[in-house]
């Protein structure tokens, strides 16, 4: 039984190692082409900035596609089942109502600290909309729709089998400290949003309840900053 145990943990260490070696190829893959574009002047550093946080985001999916097609030889559909996109049950209207519960249990945890922020006289800014001000059109569809599902494949559905709901929700939340918010709040919120997105993906073993919280909660986010810009 402890032998198996021991096995258990190597597989997952070396199969994490293969990962990161994955993210890192796919990451120079993605990154070189965009330093071409901006050191032969067609690219401002403002556009490869956001360009950079778009192959980012999409090398977190692809690196887990390629994890188990090329590592772990499974087909498309057992990948799927893997990350909980595929399976009896993984996408219903529980699953619906589920992923809209969680998004409301962020929400009011942001109203909250909006009113401790009103009754304390503290300002604290998720400087969200700093970041944001100059950024594409595109880019604000991207953040709200492909991003979320980009994010959930790896953190929820890839890392938490592996290394756990907390681990994988502080290493969800540490990808959130370039906001510099104020007293840290958006890396909390990450990593609140990633305890429980976790939990509901163990629970359920099905993605689709975190991916539909993250896009309502980053749409949310990107229309605030509309507000906050006009």
């Amino acid at each position: 039984m402890k032998k198996k145990a021991k096995t258990d943990y190597l597989g997952k260490f070396i199969g994490i190692i293969v990962f990161l070696a994955i993210f890192l190829v796919l990451n120079v893959i993605f990154t070189v082409p965009a330093l071409y574009f901006y050191y032969s002047g067609y690219m401002s550093y403002n556009s490869l900035m956001f360009v950079s946080d778009a192959t980012l985001s999409m090398s977190f999916s692809l690196s887990v596609l390629c994890y188990f097609v090329f590592y772990k030889k499974q087909s498309l559909g057992s990948m799927a089942a893997s990350v909980g996109l595929k399976g009896k049950g993984v996408f219903g209207i529980n699953r619906i109502l589920l992923g809209v519960l969680l998004f409301i249990v962020i929400f009011v945890l942001e109203l909250i600290v909006g009113i401790i922020s009103v009754v304390t006289n503290t300002p604290i800014n998720s400087n969200v909309n700093v970041l944001f001000a100059s950024a594409p059109i595109w880019f604000y569809v991207f953040t709200s729709l492909i991003a979320p599902i980009n994010e959930e494949i790896l953190f929820r559905g890839f890392l938490v089998p592996r290394i756990g709901i907390i681990l994988s929700a502080l290493i969800f939340a540490a990808g959130h400290v370039t906001y510099s918010s104020s007293f840290g709040i958006e890396v909390i919120a990450a990593f609140i949003f990633g305890l429980l997105a976790g939990y509901v993906y163990k629970r359920t073993n099905s993605l689709y309840p975190s991916i539909i919280a993250h896009i309502l909660v980053n749409t949310l986010t990107i229309l605030l900053t509309f507000m906050v810009l006009a």
